[in-house]
Parts: structure tokens; sequence; C-alpha cells
């Protein structure tokens, strides 16, 4: 009998966190040089899309290479 190795689930949490962080940093970084509205109140000097895309990016690329299938 052939022995199946199942592939976890964080690993796919890894991948999609990875491309949505993706998205967001890069986001962020189209946002340094071209602002929001300036006569609007909001919170956009902080670069939360930014901060957050990068936080993502980090935790997707971690997850995604612990838990990659056939890792040894």
């Amino acid at each position: 009998m052939a022995k199946s190795k199942s592939i976890s689930i964080w690993f796919f949490v890894g991948v999609l966190t990875l491309a949505y962080g993706l998205v967001l940093f890069v986001t962020g970084l189209w946002e340094f040089p071209h602002p929001l509205d300036p006569n609007v109140v909001h919170l956009s000097q902080y670069h939360s899309t930014f901060w957050w895309g990068m936080l993502m990016t980090a935790f997707g690329a971690f997850y995604t290479l612990r838990f990659r299938p056939g890792k040894a």
C-alpha cells in the first residue's frame, strides 16, 4: 500500500496570508507618493496599509516556509 501524505492547512493559510500581505504592501508603497485627499480628516499619515502589508507578508512567508509540503 502506498502511504499518502497530507498537506497541512497551515501551508494554505501561509500562502493566502502571503498573497494578501504582498497586495497590501504594494498598495502601501504606492500610497507614499500618492497621498489621499488632504482636506479629509483621516489617519493616513501612519501608513497602516504599508505596515499591515509588511506584517502579513512576514507571517505568510514564515507559515509558507515552515509548513511547505515535502519539507524534510
